[in-house]
């Protein structure tokens, strides 16, 4: 009794300063879909190995491949195997167009280090690589939007 009047209690209180916001938050199937097979095809994987290995059945590659949404524990079996987070592959999370720019690296990254012909040493000195490239390239891209990779400047501008 005592129990209860004091978790009804603390339940009353934190939903008297809850407050939900409604979040237009979707999954991106098709980027999710690309992913595993990007990373399969990098094994050299068929299907049906891939299946025999995270114990899933090859109908479950069939529906992602039909843009059916995996259920909770295949989605996080997938998501480990991958080595991605969640986020990766949500749609209209606050602050998307920053995590657009970091999922693009780390989606690259993935693969980098799925590629077994390449050591994780260099999977991830190219990683680095990436990560400055593209930092550098979406830095001019936003200080001057009118000049291209192909904008003409003299060689008094360099």
């Amino acid at each position: 009794m005592f129990y209860n009047s004091i978790s009804g209690s603390m339940l009353q209180e934190s939903n008297h300063v809850a407050r939900v916001e409604q979040m237009d938050v979707t999954f991106d199937d098709v980027a999710f879909y690309d992913a595993i097979e990007a990373r399969r095809t990098a094994e050299n994987l068929s299907w049906r190995q891939l299946g025999r290995k995270l114990v899933l059945s090859p109908s479950t590659f069939s529906r992602l491949a039909r843009g059916r949404r995996p259920d909770i524990e295949t989605f996080l079996r997938l998501l480990a195997w991958l080595d991605m987070p969640a986020e990766t592959f949500m749609k209209g999370l606050a602050g998307s167009p920053k995590r657009v720019n970091q999922d693009t690296i780390a989606l690259l990254a993935a693969t980098l280090r799925a590629d077994r012909t390449i050591p994780s040493a260099g999977a991830g000195a190219l990683e680095q690589l990436l990560r400055i490239a593209y930092a550098r390239l979406t830095a001019t891209q936003s200080e001057s939007p009118n000049r291209g990779p192909r904008s003409k400047r003299s060689r008094t501008e360099k």
